[in-house]
């Protein structure tokens, strides 16, 4: 009996260090415990399995759990004693979204018992019931509040986030989603958006193979990357066109810039990728200009986005304004 009482004792410890049970009294905690009961689960062994109906929720007494997705067996939480899970599907009557498994030897507390639910419970208890169910909601919305601050606009997890959204997979510069959807920000005083494209990049492709050609890109990428100022942003737009979106740069300026990244391509050895010390990139850019050509951001991208081709049936290696195209 001494035994019985030391063990309702630990559980009852368990149970109110949870956020779940915080601020319980230990006869509220008790009532929970008589609703629930003790398992032992060997490691390895499946406490419940993806997409099957939640019977409740566990509170780990010892040992410790893993929760894993679905599709690829990937591991999703670890709990260890005194952890609680299981808890939102149980409440929210949804199918589990995952499989949970014992890493090791533990016994759970699970709540309800069998053959007890949460009706039965509000039958017996109301009042226990209600402080259930306002504990819960209690729960769910200090871990929305925790969410969204791990979203604010500086955490790590948005820049994170951000840096995959707006990062090129091949060249690992900004992207068009980051010019489309951050130019406009970055319009606060006069600006230059140049956009740039080889002249004979289908030669690359056709004399030394496409992926020449991307390892081309990259190459140029990064000694791009390492030759603009600090205050200018190199993005690839699409394919084999970039953009350079530099502020507190005025229209003699912009060309001036413009000419020295032409020169710097042209001169460029990109023998290294094609094993060719004959083979040089020819480029073409266009130019536009805020608030000179326009204020409004996709105005500008798309007075600019045409220019470099415009360039290139011209004879190539040419330096356009927008109104140049006419």
């Amino acid at each position: 009996m001494e035994e019985k009482q030391k063990g309702s004792e630990s559980k009852i410890e368990l149970l109110s260090k949870t956020g779940l049970f915080s601020g319980w009294n230990n006869d509220e905690l008790g009532e929970v415990l008589q609703f629930s009961e003790n398992r032992k689960i060997d490691e390895g062994e499946t406490i419940y399995a993806s997409d099957t109906k939640p019977e409740g929720f566990y509170l780990i007494l010892s040992g410790s759990v893993g929760v894993y997705s679905s599709v690829e067996e990937t591991i999703l939480a670890e709990f260890i004693t005194g952890d609680i899970f299981g808890d939102f599907e149980f409440m929210t009557g949804k199918n589990r979204t995952a499989t949970a498994k014992a890493e090791k030897s533990c016994e759970i507390l699970v709540f309800p018992k069998k053959g007890q639910t949460l009706d039965g419970i509000l039958n017996e208890n109301p009042e226990l019931y209600a402080k259930f169910l306002k504990a819960f909601l209690l729960v769910i919305a200090g871990r929305t509040r925790a969410a969204t601050g791990l979203l604010k606009e500086n955490s790590p997890v948005t820049r994170e986030l951000k840096k995959q959204l707006y990062s090129d997979k091949l060249t690992g510069v900004y992207n068009k989603t980051y010019l489309e959807e951050n130019l406009q920000k970055l319009l606060i005083e006069p600006t230059s958006l140049i956009m740039m494209k080889p002249d004979n990049f289908k030669d690359i492709n056709d004399t030394f193979g496409h992926e020449i050609g991307d390892e081309t890109l990259v190459f140029l990428s990064k000694l791009a990357t390492h030759s603009l100022s600090s205050k200018s942003t190199l993005v690839r737009y699409a394919g084999n066109e970039f953009a350079v979106i530099t502020p507190g740069q005025n229209r003699d300026e912009a060309y001036e810039f413009a000419k020295k990244i032409q020169e710097f391509i042209h001169k460029t050895d990109i023998s290294p990728v094609t094993n060719d010390p004959n083979f040089f990139v020819k480029l073409s850019l266009g130019i536009a200009m805020y608030p000179e050509h326009s204020e409004n951001a996709n105005e500008l991208i798309e007075l600019c986005v045409n220019l470099p081709l415009v360039g290139r049936k011209r004879g190539g290696k040419c330096i356009l304004f927008a109104e140049d195209a006419e």
